[in-house]
């Protein structure tokens, strides 16, 4: 299934396109999600280990199951001063 996937912070400059039309398997939950990216984008695999998904204002825990023609939204770690 396809989902939409639009990158924050330093994971934008990663991703080759924000939004990205990103497909993944039925029944895949956000924890896979991040593992899946993990391995297609190397250089962003340490960041992706405490980046968190989002849907719709709000974060979905790592074992919520994505819907298909949905937005998520990947957000690193930010820090402020």
């Amino acid at each position: 299934m396809k989902i939409s996937l639009v990158a924050f912070a330093m994971l934008r400059d990663v991703l080759p396109q924000n939004p990205l039309e990103y497909e993944v398997p039925d029944g895949c939950t956000a924890q896979e999600l991040i593992q899946q990216l993990a391995q297609e984008f190397p250089e962003m695999s340490e960041i992706l280990t405490y980046t968190r998904l989002a849907h719709q204002e709000d974060y979905v825990g790592k074992s919520t199951v994505l819907q298909g023609d949905t937005e998520y939204c990947l957000i690193p770690p930010v820090s402020g001063g």
